[in-house]
């Protein structure tokens, strides 16, 4: 598929498309930039074509067929640069730095949010912008992003895999989207170097699936008893975390009634440090 080529030649934080062109009535893949709140259920693209005619396609409409989260290799130049302070020969560090400080808060989850629609069949020959808006009716791009529409006629692609049937190859894209999460976040005045903490949950209601956005930053290991999640968190390397943003991680599988339990964090001395909440999103 094209979402790879896409990531690398936009950025991971790239906020307007390359020069993109095709037929009205083609599947296009578009890069939204850094867009972690968005979902299908919650995105709303709005269509303009060159005779001003616009076409708006609500939240949950078919022809946007996914919105998506695609990560750079943890081997990239940007992810190794980054982490070592090392330019790597293109400024790895230096790029990897200002999507930090200035796009994600610090947060090292990085990602590229792919939005994947079928464009209307009427559209007219001549450029077309494409605005996409978030739940709060707020444009994620800086500015609308433009195709140029082609002669021709298109038609959706079937995203259609080897040796899959049409029904699974429909599905294929839509499975690229994020289950339903709880994100788990924490705040305090001094960043410990490890945290314990128990989540309580519905018991016999989903499966419990913890995962931790960046392994190469911190390590999680987590265990499950029917109806308490205990996770633990240390850093990768032995090295205090930057930023409380980093101790960020996600429980997905469907449980319900997620609540909190005992939170202990500790310094690299096993020493108690207070004062740190948590927080669910």
């Amino acid at each position: 598929m094209l979402l790879g080529l896409i990531l690398v030649l936009s950025g991971c934080a790239g906020q307007r498309a390359f020069t993109t062109a095709a037929r009205a009535g083609d599947t296009v893949a578009l890069p939204l930039g850094w867009a972690k709140s968005l979902a299908r259920q919650n995105t709303t693209v709005v269509i303009t074509g060159a005779n001003s005619a616009t076409f708006t396609y609500p939240p949950n409409d078919p022809n946007v067929r996914a919105v998506a989260n695609l990560y750079p290799d943890p081997v990239s130049r940007l992810i190794v640069g980054t982490e070592t302070n090392q330019s790597l020969g293109v400024n790895a560090n230096l790029y990897g730095a200002n999507i930090e400080s200035v796009v994600t808060n610090y947060d090292k989850d990085l990602s590229q949010t792919i939005l994947v629609l079928n464009l209307p069949a009427t559209l007219v020959t001549g450029t077309a912008s494409i605005v996409v808006k978030d739940q709060f009716n707020t444009s994620v791009t800086a500015v609308p992003m433009t195709i140029d529409i082609i002669p021709g006629v298109g038609g959706a692609n079937p995203l259609q895999q080897n040796n899959s049937s049409t029904t699974l190859s429909t599905e294929m894209a839509a499975n690229l989207e994020r289950a339903d999460i709880k994100t788990i976040t924490f705040a305090g005045a001094t960043i410990p170097y490890g945290i314990q903490i128990d989540l309580t949950r519905t018991p016999a209601v989903g499966k419990p699936w913890v995962v931790n956005p960046r392994g190469d930053v911190k390590s999680l290991s987590w265990w499950d008893d029917g109806s308490t999640i205990r996770v633990i968190l240390t850093p990768a390397n032995g090295v205090n975390l930057a930023s409380m943003a980093n101790f960020k991680f996600y429980v997905a599988g469907g449980v319900t009634g997620l609540a909190f339990g005992a939170v202990k964090a500790f310094d690299s001395n096993g020493n108690i440090v207070p004062g740190i909440t948590p927080q669910i999103n």
